[in-house]
């Protein structure tokens, strides 16, 4: 009895692991994946996340990698990959993370997110998640993974992400112009069948699914972002503003009127150090030279007003009081609106 029941579990073992090819019609299917990898970046292991979106048919693959993974990333994710297609499939397989699916029931209903769910209908996306604990439905994603893991992220450093993604880019369009090891054509070579296939870029724009929270700008004219200060034109200190953030790697700020007014790469390693404001500088020149010119009309207009006393008489309140030589100018001068000029001279002359 022991034997026939232990018999029957293994059976259904193997029947549950059995998978079957499925060759997909072109134009037909998507899929959507990402892998977490710790990348040394300026000598710093930096946790960066791979997006890769890749067509079933002609398997031509699309990548991308941020800082962050959030719905907005993955998002952004498929549809850099349809522009970079020119084009989407009508169906798109995923996994079920909480960035795409809220709940995926035994029986096979699924709850998808609302900002994903919102994306897919905006292009007119059939998406479809695959089995839990069944990652191979989607194997067209999961197998390229390790090929760009052991060509190109295993040993690799970098000095920026900038150059991270300039690498990337580069590996991309080498992998779709090399011969799939199954299919013995190139990913490059079958897109050609399939591109004219692809549902076309409908005249929409994503960006109205991303958030912008707000933020307040200080008073010094910076922002405050993830623990770092980024500088806003100076005209919106203390303004309210909405912040936009692209995989976590760079930073668009908008005025509540929608209007960029700032862009910023994200500091990864200087998080506590204030940059400088290009603003500050010429705001610093101005109001020098504009006290500078405050003190030179000062005086010329006291000795005008005192043409024999003055000379003298302000070499030696300059000695007097030093530093508080203008605000005693400033304060002589009005007396020159209540008295005569020549009563004010009399009287400046009995105290010198």
């Amino acid at each position: 009895m022991h034997r026939y029941i232990a018999s029957i579990k293994e059976a259904e073992a193997i029947k549950a692991k059995a998978t079957t090819r499925v060759e997909t019609e072109p134009g037909k299917q998507m899929q959507y994946d990402w892998k977490e990898w710790h990348l040394p970046v300026e000598g710093k292991l930096v946790k960066v996340y791979l997006h890769e979106v890749v067509l079933s048919y002609s398997r031509k693959k699309y990548y991308v990698s941020s800082l962050s993974i959030t719905s907005q990333d993955v998002i952004r994710a498929i549809a850099g990959a349809i522009e970079y297609f020119g084009g989407f499939a009508e169906g798109l397989i995923i996994d079920n993370p909480k960035q795409m699916v809220i709940t995926h029931r035994k029986n096979g209903a699924v709850c998808y997110n609302d900002e994903f769910l919102k994306f897919c209908g905006l292009y007119g996306i059939e998406p479809n998640a695959c089995r839990t604990y069944r990652a191979r439905t989607k194997g067209k994603a999961e197998r390229p993974f390790y090929y760009l893991q052991e060509h190109l992220l295993r040993g690799l450093e970098v000095n920026g992400l900038s150059f991270f993604d300039g690498v990337l880019s580069e590996f991309t369009e080498k992998y779709n112009a090399r011969p799939h090891s199954d299919l013995k054509e190139s990913p490059d070579e079958r897109f050609l069948r399939e591109k004219t296939l692809l549902k076309g870029i409908p005249l929409i724009e994503p960006a109205i699914l991303y958030d912008r929270p707000l933020r307040k700008v200080s008073n010094e004219g910076y922002l405050s972002w993830d623990g770092a200060l980024y500088p806003v034109a100076m005209q919106y200190c203390l303004k309210d503003v909405r912040v936009e953030s692209e995989f976590g790697k760079k930073i668009r700020v908008h005025d509540m009127g929608g209007h960029l007014i700032a862009e910023h790469t994200v500091r990864l390693f200087d998080k506590g150090i204030r940059p400088v404001h290009p603003e500050h500088d010429a705001l610093n020149d101005a109001f020098r030279k504009k006290k500078e010119a405050y003190r030179a009309a000062t005086i010329k207009k006291f000795i005008e007003t005192f043409p024999q006393l003055g000379p003298l008489y302000g070499e030696g309140l300059k000695t007097a009081v030093t530093a508080n030589l203008y605000w005693h100018i400033d304060e002589i001068m009005k007396y020159t609106l209540v008295y005569h000029t020549a009563d004010v001279a009399a009287a400046l002359c009995r105290v010198h």
